[in-house]
């Protein structure tokens, strides 16, 4: 099940306003698919499901894109669960790298704080523009960083 299919299907989700639970949520239902990345197209399917989530509102606003106005205004909660989804990111690019898609030198922390900043980045600009395809090209960006680390067979 994705991430649109766990979040937001009940017909009255996507009209809450932001708060630290819809982090704590949206973290819950992120956390087994981040806990199960093994290679890079397993990140590739994380930013897919991402995007969706996205794109579930017709003006580009979704509760993950209205999180960007709870992390510009410092709300703890929202701040230890973007610091949660980027240690989850770290574990799963760890295994991306041990499984061998990924160079040795590969730096998981790096990788991961680029993947949440370019996360974090697209959901401003998505919040701003009105507009989720800001945020598949910032994690398209970042992905191709990430591939740029990548053990080409």
């Amino acid at each position: 099940m994705d991430l649109v299919d766990r979040y937001g299907q009940d017909g009255g989700r996507a009209d809450e306003p932001p708060t630290a639970e819809t982090v704590t949520r949206l973290h819950a239902i992120q956390e087994p698919l981040l806990n199960n990345l093994h290679s890079i197209q397993d990140l590739v399917h994380w930013r897919d499901e991402i995007v969706r989530l996205g794109q579930r509102r017709d003006d580009g606003i979704c509760p993950l894109g209205e999180l960007a106005e709870l992390l510009a205004n410092g709300d703890k909660a929202v701040r230890a669960c973007f610091a949660a989804w980027e240690s989850l990111l770290v574990g799963g690019i760890t295994r991306v790298r041990d499984s061998g898609d990924l160079a040795a030198d590969a730096d998981p922390q790096r990788l991961a704080t680029g993947l949440m900043a370019a996360l974090q980045g697209g959901l401003l600009l998505t919040r701003t523009t009105r507009d989720v395809r800001q945020l598949e090209v910032a994690l398209d960006i970042a992905l191709g960083y990430v591939r740029a680390h990548a053990i080409t067979p």
